[in-house]
């Protein structure tokens, strides 16, 4: 069943969430970025099946990083200079609804697979989606992050940077005092991510920025009490 979200899949009641990818081993824009810096390890397994020549169109992995949380990377795209592909998405999606329940997957968050940075209309995206999801047998849930205000763990973050006066910490932050001027002056923003947009921002900058509010919130503190309490990382795996 499938279920609309105004949202982002960070904040869905969902166990496993989708992240858009590439085959190239690079996540450096738009939603795959949040997951890269939201997950760093989970990345770090992605990279090296990218080196190996293991990740390829139509077949998302799974990466368990937590009892509560698993990530399926779904490729969307090739090489990452160049668009989605249509054909991409619906090879995916077909090989997802013929193997999650032989994997186990309980409940799942999708984005709208290939039609922000991949450059896909979004209403094809989503005949397709809906096609292959309708009867899927766990709760599916569709996020079309449509909302102006941040929310969750990213209102948090908001909150926390707001109330920070980054030129008097930005050494702790691991920024240049310039860096930390120019989004002191640039705090008029809704979303977290509008401050990579900043000019004079860094994707350096921004990742530091990132992580160091990150590091303060519920969920960060959640995931990392203790090593005891997340699975050992293996290697993403097929279905």
């Amino acid at each position: 069943m499938i279920k609309y979200l105004e949202g982002t899949v960070f904040n869905a009641p969902a166990k496993t969430l989708v992240n858009t990818v590439n085959c190239f081993g690079i996540m450096g824009a738009g939603i795959a970025l949040e997951f890269k810096l939201r997950y760093p390890e989970m990345f770090e397994e992605y990279e090296v099946m990218c080196e190996n020549k293991k990740m390829k169109t139509g077949i998302p992995r799974i990466y368990e990083y937590s009892e509560n949380l698993w990530i399926m990377n779904f490729p969307t795209k090739n090489h990452w200079r160049y668009p989605s592909k249509m054909q991409w998405i619906e090879q995916g999606l077909k090989y997802f609804a013929e193997n999650y329940k032989n994997r186990n997957i309980e409940s799942i968050a999708f984005p709208k697979l290939g039609a922000a940075n991949g450059g896909l209309e979004w209403n094809e995206v989503k005949s397709i989606m809906e096609k292959y999801l309708s009867d899927v047998e766990i709760p599916v849930y569709i996020c079309l992050n449509e909302k102006n205000e941040a929310e969750g763990t990213e209102r948090e973050m908001l909150d926390g940077i707001n109330s920070a006066n980054l030129i008097e910490i930005y050494k702790h932050v691991g920024i240049t005092k310039k860096a930390a001027e120019k989004v002191e002056e640039n705090k008029n923003i809704n979303r977290f991510w509008q401050i990579s947009k900043i000019k004079g921002i860094t994707a350096k900058s921004y990742k530091q920025i990132y992580e160091f509010f990150y590091k303060e919130t519920a969920e960060y503190k959640k995931l990392h009490k203790s090593d005891d309490d997340k699975f050992s990382s293996e290697q993403l795996s097929l279905f």
